[in-house]
Formats: C-alpha cells, structure tokens, sequence
C-alpha cells in the first residue's frame, strides 16, 4: 500500500533524515518508534507532502506521491492524526467531527461514517453538542482520531496517540486503534511507547538521528536485546 524507498530529507540545510526505507501492507498495523528528536515527525510530513523529500521515492497504491500536494495525498486516501491533537477548541464536537469529511467521497458518506464513530467512540456521541475545550484530554485525542476517520482514509497514520495522557486511558486509545484496524482501516502508528505500539503492531521500524536501525515483526523487536535495554528498562 505504502512504500517508502531510500529517501532523505532536510529543513534547509539541516538534513534530518537519511536513507529511510518503509513499506506498509494492506491491513497492517505498522509502528515507526523512536525517541524524541529522531525524524519520526519529519517522516509522517515528508509522506503527507508537507515536506518533498531530497532523494528517493514514495509510492502510494502504486502511484507516485512524493511530489504532490498534500491535498491530492489525502484526496488518495491518506490522513494524519496529527501530534497534539490540534482540534478546533472553539467547535463543538459535531462541527469538528464534520470539517473532517473531506472530499467527494467523504462527504457522500458522513452519516454513514458518523454511525460508525459513534459505535466506536460513545462518549462523542454524548457529547456532540459541547465545544471541543470542554473535553478531558483522552476525550480530545479521541475527537482528534473520530475526525481522521471521517475523511473515509485507506490508510490513518496517526503521531503519538498516546502523548501525555494518563495510563488507564492510554489503554482505552491503544484498544480502539485496534478496533479501528479490525474494521478495515490499514494503520501507520508513531509512538514513543514502545511496549504498547509492538502489542497491537504486526511490524516496527526503529527511527534514531534520522536514520532506520531497526525493523522487524512486533514479537521480534520485543524480543531484541537493544530494544529491550534502550526503550523497556529490561
């Protein structure tokens, strides 16, 4: 579905990625770990377009990406939930939830695609009419994850889902990027939790200084002496 080939990238003269080849599978979910300040970031922008990369190539059901406009990349079918949630404080539940059925054909399907984030996400449901801002902060990056879903992706890359949020309702967004895979929608996964991303992963790639150290099958990567002593303190 997704395939990252040998591709390197910079803010002006700053190169902050080198080298870095990924692909995703139809159906997988597949994790890009590291920690802070390794490129993970870099990497999500420079698929979306936000960022064209300086060598290399990326290829999206076939097609080459790496030189389009961000818009005609989510218009194929590729949508970030960003870092940080960045949700529309000021929006109710319902309005943010509508901003993200984008395009021809999330728009035909709004209802259809609201029904299902309800099913998946009760408490939006509840809370519809109340302004984002009034949401808990498990309850934002959720809204953050229901609005991704209204624009009907192929393939939902989602940054640090997990970023400052207590333990129990890390597990609670952990389950339901589970359920969203069970439901068809192939996911790219940035985390820094290490642990919790190889759980529900079926492969990893290992990020560091821009530069991939690492890949292999979820049981793999857990398995691994430097991962084990570097990211789970075993």
């Amino acid at each position: 579905m997704l395939e990252v080939d040998h591709i390197s990238a910079s803010y002006g003269n700053i190169q902050i990625l080198w080298d870095i080849s990924l692909n995703v599978k139809e159906g997988e979910i597949v994790t890009i770990l590291g920690p802070n300040g390794a490129g993970k970031t870099t990497l999500v922008k420079t698929i979306l377009g936000l960022l064209h990369p300086n060598s290399g190539s990326i290829k999206f059901l076939d097609k080459r990406i790496d030189k389009l406009p961000t818009y005609k990349i989510v218009n194929m079918g590729i949508v970030l939930v960003p870092e940080g949630r960045e949700i529309f404080p000021k929006m109710t539940v319902y309005e943010n939830l509508l901003l993200g059925a984008y395009g021809k054909e999330a728009e035909k399907n709004k209802d259809q695609s609201l029904e299902m984030i309800f099913q998946i996400f009760p408490i939006l449901k509840e809370r519809r009419k109340q302004l984002a801002q009034t949401l808990s902060g498990g309850e934002q990056q959720m809204l953050a994850i229901a609005r991704g879903l209204m624009s009907k992706p192929k393939l939902l890359i989602m940054d640090e889902p997990s970023l400052g949020l207590a333990p129990i309702i890390v597990q609670k967004i952990f389950r339901v990027i589970r359920e969203i895979n069970e439901k068809g929608v192939t996911l790219l996964l940035v985390e820094q939790n290490v642990h919790r991303a190889l759980e529900i992963a079926n492969r990893g790639y290992l990020l560091e200084a821009g530069k991939m150290v690492l890949s292999g099958d979820w049981n793999e990567l857990l398995a691994n002496e430097y991962v084990k002593k570097a990211y789970l303190g075993l």
